[in-house]
C-alpha cells in the first residue's frame, strides 16, 4: 500500500469499523493525506464505494466513522454520489485503497 499519512492505530480503527458494514466494497483516503501535503491537523479524506447500501446503513456507517476514537475530523464521500467531475478525478489519480471487502 502507498504510503498513507496516518497513524497505524487509526488506519485499524478505520478498517474495523468499514468490516462492521458488508455494504462496503471499498475505501480510499484521498487528499492531502493521500498526496503527502497533510499538516499535523489536516483532516481525513475518505470516499467509501458502497452501491448497496441503504440510507439507514450510510447513517450508521458515518456516525460510526464519526464518533471513532481518533483524533482527525473526517470528510467522507460516497463514491456512488460524487457528481463533481474535478472531485470524482481527484478521487481516482489520488485514492489510496485503506479497505477492500472479501466479498
Amino acid at each position: 500500500m502507498a504510503t498513507v499519512m496516518l497513524r497505524p492505530g487509526d488506519l485499524t480503527t478505520l478498517r474495523t469499523i468499514l468490516r462492521r458494514f458488508p455494504a462496503v466494497r471499498q475505501s480510499r483516503i484521498f487528499g492531502s493525506r493521500a498526496t503527502g501535503h497533510a499538516r499535523r491537523t489536516s483532516d481525513i479524506d475518505l470516499a467509501i464505494s458502497a452501491p448497496d447500501i441503504s440510507a439507514a446503513e450510510w447513517h450508521d456507517l458515518c456516525e460510526a466513522l464519526e464518533c471513532a476514537p481518533i483524533i482527525y475530523e473526517l470528510d467522507i464521500v460516497r463514491e456512488e454520489d460524487v457528481i463533481d467531475e474535478q472531485l470524482r478525478a481527484a478521487i481516482q489519480r489520488d485514492g489510496i485503497v485503506m479497505y477492500r471487502s472479501d466479498k
